[in-house]
């Protein structure tokens, strides 16, 4: 039950409609906040700024392009195979290309300086220089090597290798040898090593380039721009604006070093094949020519041809297919050998020789999926380990594309070897036919038949070395940078962007804030709001500005300053009583209030001295019992007071004290009693009142907040004017719900509020309660043009 009206409070306290007055009073009391969180949000983005790496990029775009002239102008078929455009950019992104382009710069050794927060890599702009000429103890790479001046020409060298820790002093320019490496040390600008030393920690680190090209590849970006036109754009990211334009410049220039190299010893590799099979058919072309002269000068036979033209003629073109099928089978068994080492440079350099085959549709294709395979591992091996399920998801792909090769292979030695089979059996019949030719006419047709085979063999390895020789000099690389490696341009982080960022979010924040600042302000805040929350039978009396006090208690003060705002707020509440209480009687007043602290004492006895200046005997009775002030509104003692009377321990004239104004008593509430509900509801506190009001013209009593105990309703309901208490920017709009309670049930037939604390300048609200002239004393004139200007 609790809970649900606690849930109902909430709901209730949010403003759901939106007013000017209340925006701007949120806007008042809560302007800093945006401030500081823009100067948080700032900070931030400073601090962001400041310590976080630069990220620099270069971007270059290259084009690849090809031109086969022997095939246009000689019209024969070329052998060199065009590179596709996704296969260079393959291989310019590989780490295989990476590394080697990374070893071109030299970058054995990389410098750093480490800061209280970042570490800066040196590259190219390190004040000293180390060169290594052997290194002899392999745990050192990728370890830092401090390094710290001792002197002019004297540094140190702190390091950590496999035997543990060491220290080294080394002297600058000469030569060190120990058991770990050898090197020399070099400062190319002592001044600024002696600044770089005193202001960071200067280190320097022996490179793994396998390590160093895994760390750098991610950095790496390249892809197809055009296809069509075989443009590339290579990208690299680094910390130093330097060295990503030196990468990308390495890049470029390795992959074109390395593409002529591959097409060289492609090239290289097929003459030295051709050029192999001429010399051995040379010498068997020799050979025979020699053994048919010496058989004919020593057995003077005949030449056979002229007995068995027709047969011999259609033997020779059966042995010329045999010699190409015996070709051919030598290839395929090489092919077979390649495939099974798979080394990816053979396969890539067996591509060409398998062109223009009667099998080239059937392996070309095949061999040049493998090749990919292969790069592709070789780019894995550099990034995961050889178990990984990356290596033997692709080892199971290449021994499936390598047994799917064999397969074909099978099959085109199975069909070569029929057909050699077939030619052998036709030879066979052929040669048959010559039986009956004497022996030494068969033998030189023998010898004939191997010398026009080795010629004609000879001839076809002629003319393909012509056709190769031509096609590889017609065949031309025209690689061209359309775009050199610009200068590294800054990426990450972007300042405009942060700071533009940075403002926008605080400004949501800021708006954030503030609406759910204005959403759930419950603090009343003017007597507008105060009068729509309570009911229309609730009486409005006025409003008490806010009054600077350093006095931390209730004071009495309308005497102090009698033309002050604060005495004429309360004029104007005593006039507005006049209208309420009876004329020519004494009057009972009750104040109370929902809490403490809302000023139901300041304003009783205020009020109070306010009526006993205009000439009326007043008389202030403390019944908080359990919380009493009004002791210390008159700066008096609490010995004795109303605890002592209700109790009938003392006689309520012998409690009775003055005041600094005359005609203004009160009684103070004694000693706090144990039981204080019972001492205000036992029933003699009514016949005092009768007393009290015999005595006195006005009898005003300090209740206890009815909102925490029910015993001040007591005296409220039975007095002629029941004030209730609320204070602005301090009491809840819930507070009005008690003020509802007390009205719809009943318990008081009337009452009426006052609000205190008002703040000056708020709708006219404020010292004086919309007087002006002389009723301002000279200290509240200063305040309130000092207020003015401040706002």
């Amino acid at each position: 039950m609790l809970e649900t009206e606690k849930k109902s409070i909430i709901a209730s306290s949010l403003n759901k409609e939106f007013d000017i007055n209340l925006a701007i009073t949120v806007l008042k009391k809560n302007f800093f906040i945006p401030l500081i969180i823009l100067l948080l949000g700032l900070g931030i983005s400073f601090v962001y700024l400041r310590y976080t790496k630069p990220v620099y990029e270069s971007k270059a775009v290259i084009q690849r392009s090809t031109q086969d002239e022997g095939k246009r102008i000689l019209d024969i078929e070329g052998f060199e195979k065009e590179q596709e455009v996704s296969e260079d950019v393959e291989l310019l992104k590989s780490t295989f290309l990476l590394e080697k382009a990374l070893k071109n710069l030299n970058l054995q050794i990389s410098y750093f300086a480490e800061g209280q927060i970042l570490t800066e890599e040196k590259y190219l702009m390190s004040s000293y220089h180390v060169t290594l000429l052997e290194l002899r103890d392999s745990s050192l790479i990728g370890k830092p090597v401090l390094v710290t001046t001792k002197g002019s020409d004297v540094v140190n060298l702190n390091f950590t290798s496999s035997t543990g820790n060491h220290s080294l002093d080394i002297k600058v320019d000469e030569k060190v040898e120990n058991e770990f490496f050898s090197l020399s040390f070099k400062i190319s600008n002592p001044e600024q090593f002696r600044v770089n030393a005193a202001e960071n920690k200067l280190y320097f680190v022996i490179n793994n380039f396998s390590d160093l090209t895994r760390r750098m590849h991610p950095n790496l970006q390249v892809f197809a721009l055009n296809p069509e036109a075989k443009t590339i754009q290579i990208n690299f990211k680094s910390n130093n604006h330097r060295l990503s334009k030196d990468v990308v410049t390495s890049i470029i220039n390795t992959f074109f070093q390395y593409d002529l190299e591959k097409k060289r010893q492609s090239s290289a590799s097929i003459l030295d094949f051709i050029d192999s099979q001429l010399d051995t058919v040379f010498l068997q072309l020799k050979e025979s020519e020699s053994a048919i002269q010496n058989f004919k000068d020593s057995n003077s036979v005949n030449d056979p041809a002229y007995f068995t033209a027709n047969i011999m003629e259609r033997t020779n073109e059966l042995q010329n297919q045999m010699m190409d099928v015996d070709i051919e089978l030598e290839l395929i068994e090489d092919i077979e050998n390649k495939v099974e080492l798979n080394d990816r440079v053979e396969i890539f350099r067996i591509i060409p020789a398998v062109t223009g085959t009667d099998y080239e549709n059937l392996l070309v294709g095949e061999l040049e999926e493998l090749h990919e395979f292969l790069i592709e591992k070789e780019d894995l091996v550099y990034r995961v380990t050889e178990d990984h399920q990356e290596i033997q998801k692709i080892d199971r792909k290449i021994k499936s594309q390598s047994e799917n090769i064999f397969r074909i292979i099978n099959t085109i030695r199975k069909q070569l070897e029929f057909k050699l089979s077939s030619l052998q059996d036709r030879v066979f019949k052929l040669e048959m036919e010559l039986y009956g030719i004497p022996a030494k006419e068969m033998e030189l047709s023998r010898l004939n038949r191997m010398f026009s085979l080795n010629e004609k063999y000879y001839s076809l390895l002629i003319e393909k070395k012509t056709q190769y020789a031509i096609s590889k000099a017609g065949f031309t690389m025209d690689n061209m940078v359309l775009q050199a490696p610009t200068e590294a341009v800054l990426i990450s982080p972007n300042h405009r962007f942060v700071y533009v960022l940075s403002v926008v979010l605080t400004i949501m924040l800021s708006m954030v804030y503030l609406l759910i600042r204005y959403l759930t302000f419950n603090d009343i805040h003017e007597p507008e709001e105060l009068k729509k929350l309570l009911p229309d039978q609730v009486g409005f009396l006025g409003v008490i500005p806010k009054v600077d006090t350093e006095n931390r208690y209730s004071t009495l003060m309308v005497h102090l300053k009698p033309k002050s705002a604060l005495a004429e707020s309360y004029r104007h509440i005593r006039s507005n009583l006049q209208f309420i209480l009876k004329k020519n009687e004494p009057n009972l007043i009750a104040v109370s209030s929902s809490v403490s602290g809302e000023g139901k004492t300041f304003v009783t006895v205020n009020l109070a001295g306010i009526i006993a200046m205009s000439g009326k005997k007043v008389l202030v009775i403390d019944l908080d019992l359990r919380k009493p002030k009004v002791h210390e509104a008159f700066n008096a003692d609490n010995k004795l007071g109303m605890s002592s009377v209700l109790v009938k321990s003392e006689n309520w004239k012998d409690c009775v004290q003055k005041s600094e104004i005359e005609g203004l008593d009160f009684i103070t509430a004694g000693p706090i009693p144990p039981n204080p509900s019972e001492l205000i509801i036992g029933g003699y506190l009514d016949s005092l009142l009768v007393e009290f009001k015999k005595e006195y013209d006005f009898v005003i009593v300090d209740n206890p907040p009815v909102g925490i105990v029910s015993d001040g309703l007591y005296v409220m309901k039975d007095a002629d004017c029941p004030i209730y208490m609320f204070r602005a920017n301090y009491s809840k709009r819930y507070y009005a719900r008690r003020v509802e309670e007390l009205v719809y049930n009943k318990q008081l037939n009337k009452l009426f509020v006052i609000l205190n604390g008002m703040e000056s300048g708020v709708r006219g609200y404020g010292y004086g309660y919309g007087y002006g002239g002389d009723y301002y004393s000279d200290d509240i004139k200063k305040k309130k043009v000092w207020q003015f200007w401040k706002k």
